[in-house]
Protein backbone atom coordinates (compact mmCIF):
# COMPACT_ATOMS: atom_id res chain seq x y z
CA UNK A 1 0.00 0.00 0.00
CA UNK A 2 1.02 3.59 -0.88
CA UNK A 3 1.64 6.23 1.71
CA UNK A 4 -1.10 8.31 -0.07
CA UNK A 5 -3.75 5.32 0.82
CA UNK A 6 -2.09 5.21 4.58
CA UNK A 7 -3.18 8.66 4.83
CA UNK A 8 -6.56 10.16 6.24
CA UNK A 9 -6.13 13.04 4.46
CA UNK A 10 -6.90 12.31 0.68
CA UNK A 11 -4.41 14.41 -1.00
CA UNK A 12 -6.27 13.88 -3.74
CA UNK A 13 -9.05 15.79 -3.12
CA UNK A 14 -10.28 18.62 -2.79
CA UNK A 15 -10.48 20.89 1.11
CA UNK A 16 -14.06 20.77 1.33
CA UNK A 17 -14.11 17.19 0.43
CA UNK A 18 -11.79 16.45 3.49
CA UNK A 19 -14.06 18.49 5.49
CA UNK A 20 -17.25 16.67 4.79
CA UNK A 21 -16.00 13.12 4.66
CA UNK A 22 -13.79 13.45 7.73
CA UNK A 23 -10.91 11.43 8.31
CA UNK A 24 -10.03 8.21 5.77
CA UNK A 25 -8.80 4.86 6.96
CA UNK A 26 -10.92 2.03 9.12
CA UNK A 27 -10.29 3.26 12.57
CA UNK A 28 -8.63 0.97 15.69
CA UNK A 29 -9.20 3.02 18.76
CA UNK A 30 -6.92 2.13 21.25
CA UNK A 31 -7.87 0.86 24.44
CA UNK A 32 -6.43 1.61 28.18
CA UNK A 33 -3.26 3.37 26.75
CA UNK A 34 -0.62 4.43 29.33
CA UNK A 35 -0.69 7.42 31.18
CA UNK A 36 2.10 9.78 31.46
CA UNK A 37 0.45 13.18 33.25
CA UNK A 38 1.75 16.58 31.76
CA UNK A 39 1.18 19.75 32.86
CA UNK A 40 0.48 22.61 30.24
CA UNK A 41 -0.34 25.97 32.38
CA UNK A 42 -2.97 25.36 34.89
CA UNK A 43 -4.14 21.34 32.98
CA UNK A 44 -2.87 18.14 33.50
CA UNK A 45 -3.26 15.86 30.43
CA UNK A 46 -2.42 12.66 29.84
CA UNK A 47 0.32 12.71 28.15
CA UNK A 48 2.89 15.43 26.02
CA UNK A 49 1.70 14.11 22.76
CA UNK A 50 -1.03 16.40 20.50
CA UNK A 51 -1.80 17.68 16.53
CA UNK A 52 -0.72 20.85 15.86
CA UNK A 53 -2.79 23.30 14.08
CA UNK A 54 -3.62 21.72 10.08
CA UNK A 55 -4.81 18.39 10.40
CA UNK A 56 -7.76 18.64 12.73
CA UNK A 57 -10.44 20.03 10.29
CA UNK A 58 -13.43 19.68 12.76
CA UNK A 59 -15.09 18.02 15.44
CA UNK A 60 -14.93 14.83 13.63
CA UNK A 61 -11.43 14.84 13.29
CA UNK A 62 -10.43 16.23 16.68
CA UNK A 63 -12.68 13.17 17.96
CA UNK A 64 -10.93 10.74 15.94
CA UNK A 65 -7.15 11.70 16.75
CA UNK A 66 -8.42 12.35 20.43
CA UNK A 67 -9.37 8.22 20.30
CA UNK A 68 -6.57 7.73 18.61
CA UNK A 69 -4.67 8.57 22.52
CA UNK A 70 -3.42 12.15 20.99
CA UNK A 71 -4.05 14.63 24.18
CA UNK A 72 -3.60 17.94 22.83
CA UNK A 73 -6.11 18.58 20.03
CA UNK A 74 -5.46 21.56 17.79
CA UNK A 75 -8.47 22.90 16.14
CA UNK A 76 -7.48 23.82 12.41
CA UNK A 77 -6.45 27.84 12.10
CA UNK A 78 -10.43 29.76 11.56
CA UNK A 79 -10.90 33.23 11.05
CA UNK A 80 -13.70 35.74 12.11
CA UNK A 81 -14.91 35.24 8.33
CA UNK A 82 -15.76 32.85 5.71
CA UNK A 83 -12.68 32.29 3.82
CA UNK A 84 -11.96 29.87 0.44
CA UNK A 85 -9.32 26.55 0.65
CA UNK A 86 -6.65 27.52 -2.72
CA UNK A 87 -7.86 25.35 -5.45
CA UNK A 88 -5.61 21.96 -6.00
CA UNK A 89 -3.26 20.94 -5.86
CA UNK A 90 -2.85 21.26 -2.08
CA UNK A 91 -0.92 17.98 -1.01
CA UNK A 92 2.12 16.80 -2.80
CA UNK A 93 5.30 14.57 -1.75
CA UNK A 94 8.01 16.59 -1.53
CA UNK A 95 11.68 14.41 -2.13
CA UNK A 96 14.60 15.45 -0.40
CA UNK A 97 17.22 14.46 2.62
CA UNK A 98 17.05 15.82 6.31
CA UNK A 99 17.01 19.63 5.76
CA UNK A 100 20.07 21.28 8.07
CA UNK A 101 20.05 24.25 9.70
CA UNK A 102 23.48 25.61 8.41
CA UNK A 103 22.68 25.12 4.59
CA UNK A 104 19.28 25.71 3.82
CA UNK A 105 17.89 24.96 0.26
CA UNK A 106 16.91 27.55 -1.99
CA UNK A 107 14.32 25.04 -3.55
CA UNK A 108 12.96 21.45 -3.44
CA UNK A 109 11.82 18.68 -5.60
CA UNK A 110 8.12 17.69 -6.19
CA UNK A 111 8.54 14.81 -8.38
CA UNK A 112 5.39 14.44 -10.55
CA UNK A 113 3.27 10.76 -9.32
CA UNK A 114 6.13 9.97 -6.57
CA UNK A 115 5.74 8.47 -3.64
CA UNK A 116 8.42 8.12 -0.70
CA UNK A 117 9.18 4.14 -0.41
CA UNK A 118 9.43 4.36 3.45
CA UNK A 119 6.21 6.03 4.86
CA UNK A 120 7.88 7.26 8.22
CA UNK A 121 9.90 9.52 5.49
CA UNK A 122 7.24 11.76 4.18
CA UNK A 123 7.96 15.14 3.54
CA UNK A 124 4.73 17.26 2.13
CA UNK A 125 4.52 20.61 0.44
CA UNK A 126 1.36 21.72 1.69
CA UNK A 127 -0.63 24.66 0.07
CA UNK A 128 -4.08 25.67 1.65
CA UNK A 129 -4.21 29.53 2.69
CA UNK A 130 -5.94 29.07 5.87
CA UNK A 131 -9.40 28.37 4.52
CA UNK A 132 -12.09 29.00 7.41
CA UNK A 133 -16.33 28.43 7.46
CA UNK A 134 -18.42 30.61 8.52
CA UNK A 135 -17.88 32.09 12.74
CA UNK A 136 -21.20 30.53 13.60
CA UNK A 137 -20.70 27.69 11.87
CA UNK A 138 -17.09 26.84 13.31
CA UNK A 139 -17.83 28.46 17.06
CA UNK A 140 -20.56 25.37 17.47
CA UNK A 141 -18.47 22.70 16.35
CA UNK A 142 -15.50 23.84 18.75
CA UNK A 143 -18.47 23.49 21.26
CA UNK A 144 -19.20 20.11 20.21
CA UNK A 145 -15.40 19.43 20.42
CA UNK A 146 -15.05 20.65 24.21
CA UNK A 147 -17.55 18.37 25.25
CA UNK A 148 -16.81 15.47 23.24
CA UNK A 149 -12.98 15.15 24.69
CA UNK A 150 -11.97 13.09 27.56
CA UNK A 151 -10.51 13.64 31.04
CA UNK A 152 -6.99 14.69 30.46
CA UNK A 153 -7.57 15.83 27.41
CA UNK A 154 -7.41 19.49 25.52
CA UNK A 155 -8.30 21.77 22.25
CA UNK A 156 -6.46 24.38 21.40
CA UNK A 157 -8.50 26.50 19.46
CA UNK A 158 -6.02 28.45 16.39
CA UNK A 159 -7.14 31.85 14.91
CA UNK A 160 -5.39 34.22 12.02
CA UNK A 161 -6.97 37.84 11.96
CA UNK A 162 -7.07 38.48 7.83
CA UNK A 163 -5.74 41.51 6.42
CA UNK A 164 -8.53 44.16 5.20
CA UNK A 165 -5.95 46.89 3.69
CA UNK A 166 -4.03 48.21 7.02
CA UNK A 167 -1.97 46.64 9.47
CA UNK A 168 -4.47 48.17 11.97
CA UNK A 169 -7.44 46.29 10.59
CA UNK A 170 -5.11 42.99 10.97
CA UNK A 171 -4.45 43.74 14.82
CA UNK A 172 -8.47 44.60 15.51
CA UNK A 173 -8.92 41.28 13.58
CA UNK A 174 -6.99 39.35 15.62
CA UNK A 175 -8.19 40.57 18.66
CA UNK A 176 -12.05 39.73 16.92
CA UNK A 177 -11.27 35.90 16.34
CA UNK A 178 -9.61 35.42 19.62
CA UNK A 179 -12.78 36.70 20.79
CA UNK A 180 -15.22 34.23 18.94
CA UNK A 181 -12.97 31.62 19.85
CA UNK A 182 -13.20 32.77 23.74
CA UNK A 183 -17.27 32.99 22.95
CA UNK A 184 -16.74 29.38 21.63
CA UNK A 185 -15.62 27.82 25.12
CA UNK A 186 -11.61 28.23 24.00
CA UNK A 187 -9.84 28.15 26.95
CA UNK A 188 -6.19 27.95 24.83
CA UNK A 189 -6.28 30.18 22.02
CA UNK A 190 -2.97 29.91 19.22
CA UNK A 191 -2.81 33.03 17.07
CA UNK A 192 -1.33 31.50 14.27
CA UNK A 193 1.30 33.86 12.72
CA UNK A 194 3.55 31.54 10.20
CA UNK A 195 0.94 29.64 7.53
CA UNK A 196 3.35 30.20 4.50
CA UNK A 197 0.20 30.13 2.01
CA UNK A 198 -1.37 33.25 2.22
CA UNK A 199 -1.51 35.94 -0.48
CA UNK A 200 -1.80 38.47 1.96
CA UNK A 201 1.01 38.15 4.49
CA UNK A 202 -1.02 37.16 7.79
CA UNK A 203 1.11 34.46 7.27
CA UNK A 204 4.53 36.16 7.70
CA UNK A 205 4.10 37.85 10.86
CA UNK A 206 6.33 35.91 13.10
CA UNK A 207 8.94 37.49 10.77
CA UNK A 208 8.29 41.27 12.02
CA UNK A 209 8.67 41.24 15.64
CA UNK A 210 6.93 44.73 15.77
CA UNK A 211 3.77 43.58 14.35
CA UNK A 212 3.50 40.37 16.12
CA UNK A 213 4.29 42.85 19.23
CA UNK A 214 1.41 44.92 18.69
CA UNK A 215 -0.89 41.95 18.59
CA UNK A 216 0.12 40.08 21.17
CA UNK A 217 -0.37 43.07 23.26
CA UNK A 218 -3.89 44.44 22.10
CA UNK A 219 -5.09 40.38 22.30
CA UNK A 220 -3.69 40.22 25.72
CA UNK A 221 -4.95 43.45 26.89
CA UNK A 222 -8.76 42.35 25.71
CA UNK A 223 -8.79 38.91 27.02
CA UNK A 224 -6.56 38.77 29.93
CA UNK A 225 -8.34 35.81 31.36
CA UNK A 226 -7.09 33.36 28.24
CA UNK A 227 -3.84 31.40 27.92
CA UNK A 228 -2.88 32.59 24.77
CA UNK A 229 0.38 31.07 22.79
CA UNK A 230 1.94 31.92 18.98
CA UNK A 231 2.55 29.78 16.28
CA UNK A 232 5.66 30.74 14.33
CA UNK A 233 7.61 29.35 11.69
CA UNK A 234 11.46 28.63 11.11
CA UNK A 235 13.56 31.31 13.10
CA UNK A 236 16.79 31.37 14.41
CA UNK A 237 19.28 33.60 16.06
CA UNK A 238 19.07 37.34 16.75
CA UNK A 239 15.94 36.92 14.79
CA UNK A 240 14.30 34.46 17.00
CA UNK A 241 15.60 36.71 19.83
CA UNK A 242 13.89 39.75 18.71
CA UNK A 243 10.54 38.26 18.31
CA UNK A 244 10.27 36.13 21.49
CA UNK A 245 11.44 39.66 22.79
CA UNK A 246 8.68 41.28 21.85
CA UNK A 247 5.62 38.81 22.25
CA UNK A 248 7.18 37.14 25.65
CA UNK A 249 5.39 39.92 28.11
CA UNK A 250 2.01 39.00 26.63
CA UNK A 251 1.75 35.69 25.63
CA UNK A 252 2.25 32.03 27.70
CA UNK A 253 3.24 29.76 24.91
CA UNK A 254 5.03 29.46 21.55
CA UNK A 255 4.65 26.76 19.25
CA UNK A 256 7.28 25.90 16.30
CA UNK A 257 7.54 25.73 13.68
CA UNK A 258 4.98 25.85 11.34
CA UNK A 259 7.06 24.66 8.36
CA UNK A 260 10.09 25.88 6.08
CA UNK A 261 8.59 28.17 3.47
CA UNK A 262 10.90 27.40 -0.02
CA UNK A 263 9.99 27.25 -3.63
CA UNK A 264 8.81 23.66 -4.63
CA UNK A 265 9.27 22.44 -8.23
CA UNK A 266 9.06 19.53 -10.58
CA UNK A 267 11.28 18.32 -12.89
CA UNK A 268 11.21 20.46 -15.51
CA UNK A 269 11.37 23.41 -12.99
CA UNK A 270 8.10 24.99 -13.23
CA UNK A 271 6.69 25.71 -9.87
CA UNK A 272 4.62 22.35 -8.31
CA UNK A 273 1.98 23.91 -7.16
CA UNK A 274 1.52 26.56 -10.53
CA UNK A 275 2.75 29.69 -11.01
CA UNK A 276 0.79 31.78 -8.62
CA UNK A 277 2.39 29.73 -5.61
CA UNK A 278 6.07 29.39 -6.12
CA UNK A 279 6.23 29.31 -2.62
CA UNK A 280 5.00 27.17 -0.25
CA UNK A 281 5.56 25.53 3.06
CA UNK A 282 7.17 22.16 3.18
CA UNK A 283 6.83 19.84 6.15
CA UNK A 284 6.75 16.26 7.56
CA UNK A 285 10.73 14.07 8.08
CA UNK A 286 12.80 16.68 6.22
CA UNK A 287 12.15 19.42 8.51
CA UNK A 288 12.78 17.82 11.95
CA UNK A 289 15.90 19.41 12.20
CA UNK A 290 14.85 22.66 11.99
CA UNK A 291 12.15 21.74 14.46
CA UNK A 292 14.69 21.10 17.24
CA UNK A 293 17.26 23.28 16.26
CA UNK A 294 14.26 26.40 16.88
CA UNK A 295 13.09 24.37 20.51
CA UNK A 296 16.92 24.53 21.67
CA UNK A 297 17.17 27.70 21.02
CA UNK A 298 14.05 29.07 21.81
CA UNK A 299 14.28 27.44 25.18
CA UNK A 300 17.80 28.69 25.56
CA UNK A 301 16.75 32.21 25.29
CA UNK A 302 13.98 31.90 27.63
CA UNK A 303 16.06 30.47 30.20
CA UNK A 304 18.69 33.20 29.52
CA UNK A 305 15.86 36.11 29.29
CA UNK A 306 14.02 35.00 31.85
CA UNK A 307 11.02 34.81 30.01
CA UNK A 308 7.84 32.81 31.30
CA UNK A 309 6.99 31.03 27.89
CA UNK A 310 6.67 27.44 27.71
CA UNK A 311 7.52 26.11 23.94
CA UNK A 312 5.23 23.45 22.20
CA UNK A 313 7.27 21.70 19.47
CA UNK A 314 6.54 20.26 15.84
CA UNK A 315 8.12 19.48 12.67
CA UNK A 316 8.89 16.21 11.40
CA UNK A 317 7.71 13.69 14.05
CA UNK A 318 7.09 10.87 12.25
CA UNK A 319 8.35 7.86 14.70
CA UNK A 320 7.44 7.63 18.30
CA UNK A 321 10.99 8.63 19.41
CA UNK A 322 10.48 11.75 17.38
CA UNK A 323 8.48 12.53 20.74
CA UNK A 324 11.11 11.86 22.77
CA UNK A 325 13.95 14.04 21.05
CA UNK A 326 11.33 17.18 21.20
CA UNK A 327 10.73 16.54 25.04
CA UNK A 328 14.56 16.64 25.68
CA UNK A 329 15.27 19.91 23.14
CA UNK A 330 13.14 21.55 26.18
CA UNK A 331 9.43 21.48 24.56
CA UNK A 332 6.79 20.67 26.93
CA UNK A 333 4.73 19.17 24.51
CA UNK A 334 5.44 17.42 21.36
CA UNK A 335 3.34 17.67 18.26
CA UNK A 336 2.80 15.96 15.13
CA UNK A 337 0.70 16.44 12.58
CA UNK A 338 2.34 14.67 8.93
CA UNK A 339 3.42 11.66 11.33
CA UNK A 340 0.12 11.08 12.79
CA UNK A 341 -1.54 11.67 9.23
CA UNK A 342 -0.17 8.93 8.07
CA UNK A 343 0.13 6.87 11.01
CA UNK A 344 -2.51 8.10 13.23
CA UNK A 345 -1.48 4.83 15.65
CA UNK A 346 1.67 7.17 16.78
CA UNK A 347 0.93 8.41 20.05
CA UNK A 348 -0.22 5.20 20.95
CA UNK A 349 2.59 3.70 19.77
CA UNK A 350 4.64 5.71 21.82
CA UNK A 351 2.48 5.04 24.87
CA UNK A 352 3.36 1.38 24.70
CA UNK A 353 6.93 1.81 24.15
CA UNK A 354 7.14 3.99 27.12
CA UNK A 355 5.21 1.87 29.31
CA UNK A 356 6.65 -1.29 28.23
Amino acid sequence: MGCAELSTYRIDEPYQKNLEKGPKGDPSYPKELPKSPTKLFEFTLNSPLGIPAGLLLDSEWVNHYAKMGFDLLTYKTVRSCEYPSHPMPNCLFVKTDPLSPQSLPSWLLAPQGWEPENCNQVTITNSFGMPSRKPKEWQEDVERCIEMLSEGQLMVVSVVGTYQGTEDSLVRDFERVVAMAKEAGAKVVEMNLSCPNTAEGEGSIYSDPDLAGRIAQRVRKAHPEIFLMVKVGYLQGNSLLELLKAVARWIDGAVGINSYQTRVRREDGTPALGSERELSGVCGWAIRPLGLHFVREARNIIEREGMPLTILGCGGITEPHHFDQYLKAGAQIALSCVGAMFNPQLAAQWKRERDG
